[in-house]
């Protein structure tokens, strides 16, 4: 028998990345053998039974990778409170009891590619910065695109006392831009060009690492290869 942080127990049984596994622990939601666990890296035997708001995570279940073209118009949350369609209604009836989770989310009305997961350090491997992984993302706006505002973004733009930074970007059209972010912070696209007050009408993200979206339809999802998530961490081109 050997001991594990319990965050990280939790990830391993794919009920929720190891952030939202340390959450979770906080908010006296997470019990072992019966006790209520609040502390951050309590280790915990790994045959514990391991329990969240009162549901034993101790099974086997097969690890899922699913990626997923995202149309706008869903959520990427499993919370109930909220009456709009998510993107777990999108999935297949079989994937539905197996604890999968969006590694990384894109808002309401973006649309693209989304990885989705019961693999809680495969999720926090991907969308944690210190993982370095860049994702790429095409955006449309209401009009013409600043593009010497833009490369001055690579080198940090403050907003709200939060440095928001691309890691680069491509001119398509006047209109159009090719970003590449190393790290995805909460609306950051859309508080960049609210800042030069240029408008985005459209978000979609066609990258993560060196895996493109491809032609998967909007809506539509299927499970990746072993070759597909190792491009993952291979460095974009």
């Amino acid at each position: 028998m050997t001991s594990i942080r319990l965050q990280k127990l939790i990830a391993h049984y794919g009920s929720a990345s190891r952030r939202k596994a340390e959450i979770l622990i906080r908010e006296g939601r997470v019990r072992v053998d019966g006790k209520i666990i609040t502390v951050l890296g309590t280790k915990v035997p790994d045959d514990a039974v391991v329990e969240i708001d009162g549901v034993c995570i101790n099974r086997d279940v097969p690890r899922v990778y699913l990626m997923m073209n995202k149309p706008p118009g869903f959520l990427c949350t499993t919370k109930e409170s909220d009456s709009r369609p998510v993107v777990y209604d999108l999935i297949a009836n079989k994937y539905t009891s197996l604890g999968l989770f969006s590694v990384g989310r894109l808002d309401y009305v973006s649309e693209g590619l989304l990885i989705l997961t019961n693999d809680g350090e495969f999720a926090h491997s991907v969308a944690h910065p210190s993982g370095g992984i860049v994702k790429k993302y095409e955006v449309t706006t209401e009009k013409n695109i600043p593009y010497k505002v833009i490369a001055a973004w690579k080198n940090g733009l403050y907003i709200n006392g939060e440095c928001y930074t691309i890691k680069d970007y491509r001119k398509i059209s006047l209109k159009k831009v090719l970003l590449t972010l190393s790290e995805g912070k909460n609306h950051e696209i859309r508080r960049l060009f609210e800042s030069i007050n240029v408008k985005v009408v459209k978000l979609k993200r066609i990258a993560i690492g060196s895996l493109e979206l491809g032609s998967l339809a909007p809506g539509h999802s299927r499970e990746m290869s072993s070759e597909e998530l190792k491009r993952i961490f291979q460095p974009i081109q």
